[in-house]
């Protein structure tokens, strides 16, 4: 009879023997002291990661935290996490010595965190520098703490208040899908904006997990190389033939002095010492060489009236003939060049490209909200692939040519990232403006798809209308509304230049979705009221919805001034007659475009009713901007900018014609 009793028991025995060690959870409580520890030796990188941890694990539970040298961390307890190449990490059975570029490994084991990863020695918050350690951090705080950062800044930062923090074991090595990922804002804009503000934009950067790692450069390159030190004065015959005459911006691509004048650059120039793939992309505009070398070069039948002239096979044997000679004088340096305008399309008359050789394509997912542009250009980016390119991408998430404006293109952006890295992109970056208020769910969706364009996009967007807390729904809807106007407009979009969309902003954001856009917001503000995080930052969203409503009636203004014969740039003839002789330009593209369009001329009183309208919304838009200098919400840099250079010059038109009719104006 003892024999069942016997075999139940080792039964029993057996059955609880895989569990009589039970893993243990990471738990802290409200109150609770505990420790991040950091090499004794930490590089910035290591001693910042273990910093935040510590700081945002405060903030999130409200415990008390210290942040030790590795070497007095072990002399006491409670030493929550090791943060960096500690020696107690490297002598884990786990450890993973070598790890991907920015790369970074967390293991939460028997109730301790362990966080590091692939580190350079400089700042933690620069660009260039390697902080897979601190990326490591951020990728806890958010997915296990339940952290955002939705914009610079701290309305940006939502940091969930937690009860206690109860984190079950679990490890994940992880590293960036592209080799580098940036959203640029303008230096040049920058200098316009508040200091303060501007200190917390390479923050916000490494909480998106961005970088400029590895350095290279893919921009516009001649100035740097060859008119900053006028050596075009000793070389005239490398310049471009334009209208008989020899003159840049441009270059003539198949001069071979001229390319081996690049080449020498590429590898010796001091501003290339430094960089891993280096530029040979031509200059900004148009104005391209006419020689009959350049021409015979370029597919047949080429329409050299068109606006946008097919030129890339002229481009590409000039890109692919100089990336053969750098690659003879110096292994191993990559070579790139922007995929621009007249020659972003694949070449016809190469089969396959150097291997030495970047494609850094133009172009925005913005403009896919056109079916047929979507089509073509995925079509064009396999036939990139198959010539041996390798690709990266200059994305145009909130250019200048949106005025900062809501051009929301979410669906686009999560479509379309996943779509681009199969076709084998490498890296990414873009240009984006201080207008989070417009364009911020943009800029949040393309920065977590740059790490990884594979991730769940609709959970990413989630996350990003959490940080409104009760007023989640009517700020998604706000945007929605935004992102639906511009499908249901987009065959007013002739194309997306910079002259025919602001001549049709109006059209594609009507009156009717200003109107709903301002039910949501109205929404948003009373599920908030009395919640003060909630409330900055539906405040912040508002200051985008009274910029956008100024300026979309601002425009339309301008566009009925224009065409009436007041002179503002892109509104009219004489606003393009005002623009040619500004340039200095004997001819200018323009004026085809004005043809077709003949003024409309007004009566003097209702002009000058419109003139008068036109004043009073210029200050408005200009206080709106300078108002909220201080709040990532809309561009002050890009307005004064170019104001300060003499572009666009609206709002001095506009006095100008006032004071034309005797009528005197204020500053």
């Amino acid at each position: 009879m003892k024999r069942p009793a016997i075999l139940i028991l080792a039964l029993g025995f057996l059955a609880v023997l895989p569990c009589a060690r039970a893993e243990t959870n990471l738990l802290l409580k409200p109150g609770q002291e505990f420790v991040v520890a950091h090499p004794d030796q930490p590089l910035p990188v290591e001693k910042t990661a273990a910093e935040e941890l510590a700081s945002y694990l405060e903030r999130a539970v409200g415990a008390k935290a210290r942040v030790l040298a590795e070497s007095e961390a072990l002399k006491g307890g409670g030493t929550l996490a090791w943060v960096g190449q500690c020696q107690s990490t490297k002598q884990q059975a786990d450890y993973q010595a070598l790890l991907k570029q920015e790369g970074y490994r967390i293991i939460l084991k028997d109730g301790v965190l362990r966080i590091y990863g692939d580190d350079g020695k400089g700042d933690a918050f620069a660009g260039e520098n390697r902080t897979g350690t601190l990326f490591g951090v951020y990728d806890f705080l958010e997915n296990e703490v339940g952290i955002a950062w939705i914009w610079p800044g701290k309305s940006g930062e939502d940091v969930p208040r937690l009860a206690q923090l109860d984190v079950k074991p679990f490890s994940r090595t992880d590293a960036p899908r592209l080799m580098y990922r940036g959203i640029k804002f303008s230096p040049a804009y920058n200098k316009h904006e508040p200091k303060e503000l501007m200190a917390d934009f390479p923050k916000w950067f490494k909480r998106q997990r961005l970088s400029r790692v590895p350095k290279l450069w893919d921009g516009h390159s001649w100035s740097t190389y060859l008119f900053k030190d006028k050596v075009e004065q000793q070389h005239p015959e490398w310049l471009a033939l334009w209208n008989g005459e020899r003159k840049g911006p441009h270059c003539c691509t198949s001069n071979p002095e001229f390319r081996e004048f690049i080449v020498e650059q590429c590898v010796n120039h001091p501003f290339n010492k430094d960089k891993s793939i280096v530029s040979i992309s031509p200059s900004d505009g148009y104005g391209f060489c006419e020689c009959s070398t350049c021409r015979a070069l370029d597919p047949k039948g080429t329409d050299y009236a068109s606006g946008n002239p097919n030129l890339s096979n002229r481009h590409w044997d000039y890109a692919n003939s100089i990336a053969r000679e750098v690659k003879k004088r110096r292994p191993g340096l990559g070579v790139a060049m922007l995929g621009y305008t007249a020659y972003r399309d694949p070449p016809t008359n190469l089969e396959r490209v150097e291997d030495n050789l970047y494609l850094a394509m133009c172009f925005s997912l913005a403009y896919c909200v056109k079916p047929e542009t979507k089509a073509d250009f995925f079509k064009n980016l396999e036939a990139w692939k198959a010539k041996g390119i390798k690709m990266t991408a200059y994305e145009y998430w909130g250019m200048h040519y949106w005025l900062d404006l809501p051009y929301v293109f979410t669906r686009e952006i999560a479509e379309g990232m996943p779509r681009w890295y199969a076709s084998g992109l490498l890296g990414m970056h873009g240009e984006a403006q201080k207008d989070f208020a417009t364009q911020g769910p943009n800029y949040y969706l393309a920065a977590h798809l740059m790490w990884n364009p594979n991730a769940p996009a609709g959970r990413v967007m989630d996350r990003y209308y959490q940080a409104f807390g009760p007023a989640a729904v009517p700020i998604r809807e706000y945007y929605d509304v935004f992102e639906n106007s511009i499908t249901e407009n987009r065959d007013k979009i002739e194309s997306f230049s910079y002259l025919v969309l602001i001549n049709v902003w109006p059209e594609i954001f009507p009156a009717q979705t200003l109107t709903r856009a301002g039910e949501c917001l109205k929404k948003a503000r009373e599920a908030v009221k009395g919640k003060a995080a909630y409330e900055d930052r539906v405040n912040l969203v508002g200051i985008g919805y009274d910029y956008t409503k100024v300026m979309l009636e601002l425009l339309a203004t301008y566009r009925r001034l224009g065409r009436a014969g007041v002179p503002l740039w892109c509104f009219g003839k004489q606003g393009a007659l005002a623009e040619q002789k500004f340039w200095k330009m004997k001819e200018w593209p323009q004026m085809a475009f004005w043809e077709k369009r003949p003024d409309e001329p007004l009566p003097r009183e209702e002009k000058i009713k419109l003139l008068q309208r036109a004043w009073v919304l210029g200050k408005e838009r200009e206080r709106i901007l300078v108002e909220n200098a201080s709040l990532p919400a809309v561009s002050l840099g890009m307005y004064r900018y170019m104001a300060e250079r003499g572009y666009y010059p609206w709002h001095a038109t506009i006095r100008q014609e006032l004071e034309n009719e005797g009528i005197k104006v204020g500053e």
